[in-house]
């Protein structure tokens, strides 16, 4: 194989990086550097930009196709929101949840809330209360590293409150894994909700975009092509060599050289991609491909008439059919919809689950039938429009032992990085952490030069 571009010039700080994938990490990193002065191609192989944060249009409205929004501790996204000028866009509400169990809707966005709460025992509403509390106020996580969320709750929430609240959640995100998961990663998540709220509040406050999450994506394109920099969509990397000090991406029959190449893809798809350098480190290998990941599946809908006055449901009904139900509308206002109700259910499943296989339509029949058990007065008829979205590799699996299969930023590879969401430890994967890693991964790569 030879090396087609042209070698770099002692002296020169100019430098060629190739970023392999498209999401909200690939686009941060590629923006950075090519406002310092790289040449930087961004390759993608789907069609859009975005991960897992793409948006789409339905009923004349432009949505993200998986649901998202922003915490009030995502600072990293404030900073990149403020450099992009689209700060202003961001609009902070009130939080409305509840817990759906037997079909019956409790709400559970307040302290008072929960003392309600009729399926738990008042004296164990009061430890599901207090056991939340003290999780909000552990500095020390890396003892929750070495217990399950399930044994942590059981033996502090106790087994009611575990059983009752806990591990339908779990195993609506975890599926099979459901009892493996670190009580580190639960915290992680308490931790961030915590914060959400103002001082003096008992809610809390999601942030998000009057335009959409791509107001975002597209002030990211737009100044890493006016820096020089350039796309390229429904491109697949095949692999990654090594020729004269160089790393090679393969697309197809072709091979393009770059200086360094930032892969922004699920740890055992980078390990097949850089496979050639597997003797070299091969405990590097084990770590890539020691990492467990789930599908999710989505279904977004618009409808003319209100289903739920809350924002988020936490679908806890025994063998329910997805784990949670979100109404966009509830918490931005329709307003900020088109005058319409906005609604997204997901669920998250193995690579193999029926979900991953079958039509749209019976997706949907089967989803929309569970609304129906819950609030009869929603019909199929009153949906405007509505899709159907697959997402492989959409969520790591934070079991015992995590930590030892975090694989550095830096692979066996010279001139080549890994950034995927599985290197968040202990918070769970999110744009703001994806973001900060762009940020990182491109100042590591410049210093690398």
């Amino acid at each position: 194989m030879t090396d087609p571009s042209p070698q770099p010039t002692a002296g020169t700080s100019r430098r060629s990086v190739a970023i392999i994938g498209g999401g909200f990490t690939g686009l941060t990193a590629a923006r950075r550097l090519a406002l310092t002065g790289h040449d930087v191609t961004v390759y993608e192989a789907g069609s859009e930009v975005g991960g897992l944060a793409a948006s789409t249009e339905i009923a004349g409205i432009h949505l993200e196709k998986a649901y998202h929004f922003v915490y009030k501790t995502d600072e990293h996204t404030f900073a990149l929101l403020d450099e992009l000028g689209i700060r202003d866009q961001l609009e902070f509400h009130l939080n409305s949840s509840c817990t759906v169990i037997d079909n019956v809707v409790y709400p559970m966005s307040t302290p008072l809330d929960l003392l309600k709460f009729s399926p738990l025992k008042f004296h164990n509403r009061v430890r599901a209360g207090v056991s939340a509390l003290y999780l909000q106020f552990v500095k020390d996580w890396d003892k929750l590293t070495e217990i399950t969320a399930i044994d942590w709750l059981n033996k502090y929430a106790g087994k009611e409150v575990t059983s009752v609240v806990w591990e339908p959640l779990l195993r609506g995100k975890f599926d099979q894994y459901y009892d493996q998961v670190t009580m580190a990663w639960l915290w992680g998540r308490f931790k961030q909700r915590a914060d959400s709220r103002s001082k003096g509040e008992a809610y809390e406050r999601l942030g998000y975009l009057n335009d959409g999450f791509d107001s975002i994506t597209d002030a990211l394109v737009r100044d890493i092509e006016a820096s020089g920099g350039s796309l390229r969509l429904n491109t697949r990397i095949d692999r990654i060599v090594e020729v004269n000090g160089r790393p090679h991406v393969s697309i197809a029959e072709s091979s393009e050289a770059h200086d360094a190449v930032l892969m922004t893809v699920p740890s055992h798809v980078a390990g097949k991609l850089i496979e050639t350098a597997r003797d070299d480190a091969p405990d590097y290998f084990d770590q890539l491909e020691a990492v467990d990941y789930l599908d999710a599946a989505i279904l977004l809908f618009v409808t003319d008439k209100p289903i739920s006055s809350y924002y988020w449901h936490n679908m806890n009904n025994p063998d329910a059919a997805f784990v949670a139900f979100l109404g966009l509308s509830a918490l931005v206002g329709t307003e900020n919809t088109g005058g319409k109700y906005v609604y997204y259910a997901g669920d998250y499943i193995p690579p193999e689950h029926e979900y991953m296989s079958m039509t749209e339509d019976e997706l949907r029949d089967r989803w929309f039938a569970e609304l129906r058990k819950v609030w009869p007065l929603f019909s199929p008829d009153d949906v405007i429009d509505s899709k159907v979205y697959r997402f492989r590799n959409a969520q790591h699996v934070v079991d015992i032992g995590f930590e030892e299969k975090l694989a550095d930023h830096q692979t066996p590879m010279p001139g080549v990085f890994l950034a995927n969401f599985s290197q968040i430890f202990p918070m769970d994967r999110g744009t703001n952490y994806a973001i900060r890693d762009g940020e990182k991964l491109a100042a590591q790569i410049a210093s690398s030069f």
